[in-house]
């Protein structure tokens, strides 16, 4: 079972590599549920068209200024989701719990995120990191991303930035740089979606409005 499973794996990576390729760039933050379902639209809309995503994450801070231990919510876990974010979320395979009771500073998970870009690596981790933030209720501290990570395979990555002070301030100092680039580029919500660099829409939009532009922007995997 695993060789079978080794298999389709890499037959889904020759697939993909014979495939045309859209570059997109999405700026987001941990704690916006819409980030989640907006990547899950944009997935969806990439095996409809039949392109391959390279996909960048660029961070943006919904809650600046929040302190590592978080801020407590209130409520119960029902409360906390709205009945449309939970409708939204069961429509592309997200179990939006609202198991997470504090609100938490991005700040560390955007310099983790620095640290896997220019692959796909960041993706496995921002995937992980959403559902153990919105759907198993554990909360991104350190070990909560390190959890993250290992279910993403990337723990000895992440483990070496977390031992190293001084890379992560590094890294913490060129994510709030970039934050406030996006402001100063008029992004002012996320998710917000920008297809070979050129800035396209806010929001968790319908998948056909993602398929329009991933049919306009994609190139062939050799360029």
């Amino acid at each position: 079972k695993v060789g079978d499973q080794h298999k389709r794996q890499q037959q889904e990576q020759h697939q993909q590599e014979d495939m045309d390729r859209v570059a997109v760039t999405i700026t987001s933050d941990l704690i916006c549920p819409w980030c989640w379902v907006g990547l899950r639209k944009l997935e969806a809309a990439a095996q409809a068209v039949g392109v391959a995503l390279d996909i960048e994450w660029k961070p943006f801070f919904l809650r600046p200024g929040t302190p590592e231990a978080g801020v407590p919510k209130g409520g119960s876990p029902e409360s906390r989701v709205p009945a449309r974010l939970k409708a939204a979320g069961a429509d592309v395979g997200i179990d939006f719990t609202g198991l997470t009771d504090r609100t938490p500073s991005t700040a560390l998970f955007h310099a983790t995120m620095k640290l896997l870009a220019g692959g796909p690596a960041q993706t496995k981790f921002q995937e992980e990191a959403f559902a153990n933030y919105f759907t198993r209720g554990i909360f991104p501290d350190k070990d909560g991303l390190l959890d993250a990570a290992r279910r993403a395979g990337l723990e000895t990555e992440v483990a070496n930035l977390y031992n190293n002070p001084k890379q992560l301030d590094e890294l913490k100092a060129t994510i709030a740089q970039e934050a406030r680039d996006a402001s100063r580029l008029g992004i002012s919500g996320v998710p917000t979606f920008a297809f070979d660099g050129v800035i396209a829409f806010s929001g968790a939009q319908d998948p056909q409005v993602f398929a329009s532009y991933l049919r306009r922007h994609a190139k062939p995997a050799t360029v």
